[in-house]
């Protein structure tokens, strides 16, 4: 939870203990050394740093505050790592619906992002709820993730989803995503996602569902061949063209963009609900 400012005017401590106390997903073993304030402290200061690291914010902690009990990131992880993954899910969701009713979003229009994210994993492959990963840092296992974020003046992770399968089904994924949105009462303005949703499953899902979009596009023979067309008539220069992956399926436009000329561009193409854009055209 970052940068909710009407929570931040009131006493974050606070909620954040009434939040957590409430979801009992600390459990402190009897005759632990740490209390649960301080095991609170260091999740908070986790939560809003850059880092977004229970490491990092134990030894920053320790370091800042010698004097106070500090417990370790492993000790946290054993606090929270005995409730099963669908209680945390189920006490997050929980928490989150009382932070929006907290922040007085409920009601409003937001732009939002959805992305993937892994977590390697060096266990057994055969561990419930590993999948297979992109490579990174030696092993091609992990956790893999999907989330859902309110982006802007307000930031705030909205859900979670746990992807176990070993292929992604981006329609589902599109489709659980907005009623989970439309549950919390919150409007979506754009969604805004990388190039890993420049698909037709996700811009199928998405425009059956009325909703506007903003995906980084991936070059592809067809593309290339659109921009270097438009090289031979017009030089290097920013162009928009409609799209589609499929015949017959849905269209949208692909803005590329010459660095420079990105803010002139963009103004061009306001009015147009969904686009993908490319980064750069090649020089």
């Amino acid at each position: 939870m970052r940068l909710v400012p009407e929570i931040q005017t009131t006493n974050l401590l606070a909620l954040t203990s009434e939040l957590f106390g409430k979801s009992k997903i600390i459990n402190l073993p009897d005759k632990a050394e740490y209390s649960f304030q301080d095991t609170l402290n260091v999740l908070l200061c986790a939560a809003t740093s850059t880092t977004n690291s229970i490491e990092s914010a134990s030894i920053d902690l320790r370091i800042k505050t010698p004097y106070k009990n500090v417990p370790s990131a492993d000790s946290i992880h054993g606090y929270i790592n005995s409730n099963s993954i669908d209680y945390v899910m189920s006490s997050f969701r929980k928490i989150n619906n009382e932070i929006i009713q907290h922040a007085n979003i409920k009601g409003t229009y937001q732009d939002a992002a959805i992305d993937f994210h892994d977590i390697p994993y060096y266990g057994d492959k055969n561990t419930p709820g590993i999948r297979g990963i992109k490579p990174k840092n030696g092993t091609s296992w992990g956790y893999s993730f999907c989330s859902l974020d309110i982006i802007g003046d307000i930031k705030l992770t909205l859900d979670v989803i746990d992807i176990n399968g070993l292929a992604k089904n981006y329609s589902i994924l599109m489709e659980s995503m907005m009623q989970r949105l439309n549950a919390m009462g919150i409007n979506l303005r754009t969604l805004f996602m990388d190039r890993e949703f420049f698909n037709n499953p996700t811009t199928s899902t998405i425009q059956g569902l009325n909703k506007n979009f903003v995906i980084a596009a991936k070059s592809n023979k067809k593309i290339n061949a659109i921009l270097l067309e438009h090289k031979k008539k017009f030089g290097e220069t920013s162009t928009f063209f409609e799209y589609q992956f499929e015949k017959g399926g849905p269209k949208f436009i692909i803005v590329a963009i010459i660095i420079q000329n990105m803010i002139q561009m963009l103004k061009k193409i306001r009015g147009t609900m969904n686009i993908t854009c490319l980064q750069q055209i090649s020089r």
